[in-house]
């Protein structure tokens, strides 16, 4: 294998994760954002765009049947299981000798069945004494809620 094909099957695992967590809340998702980021540390988070062009966040998705307790458990388990994703990003690179992108940004489609990655190596929070990733997190977030809501007239 390549490092292409190991970085895009470990993006794919992250994709999966993420669908899997819709698909188990009971949602139809329509987009998947998922943001990965490591400066200091590692940083996993997704939202989505549901079928109904709603923005939410992992929490916000609907629950068919699921105690409160369930939920934060789940999502624990995807935050969790999307840094393990991601620290095997990072040993992917090294591998390779390639460098690791400081965040990464994918989109995925999922009535395309299209994904979009955009990769920075630049530093978005680190050297501040303010910002955290979940900062540059809810940013994206609220960017992408605003052009979503815009397109769509909501």
């Amino acid at each position: 294998m390549t490092f292409e094909d190991e970085f895009s099957a470990k993006q794919t695992d992250i994709i999966q994760l993420a669908l899997e967590y819709a698909d188990r809340v009971g949602q139809k998702v329509d987009t998947v954002y998922i943001y990965c980021s490591f400066e200091t540390m590692y940083s996993f988070d997704v939202f989505y765009q549901d079928d109904k062009n709603n923005i939410v966040m992992l929490h916000e998705l609907s629950n068919k049947g699921m105690s409160k307790s369930e939920i934060d458990n789940l999502i624990f388990s995807v935050l969790k299981l999307g840094n393990k994703d991601l620290q095997d990003i990072h040993k992917i690179c090294q591998k390779y000798n390639r460098p690791m992108p400081s965040q990464i940004k994918l989109i995925y489609d999922n009535v395309q069945n299209k994904v979009k990655g955009k990769y920075s190596y630049d530093l978005f929070y680190s050297n501040s004494d303010t910002l955290t990733a979940d900062d540059i997190f809810e940013q994206w977030y609220n960017e992408m809620k605003e052009e979503i809501e815009e397109n769509h007239g909501i």
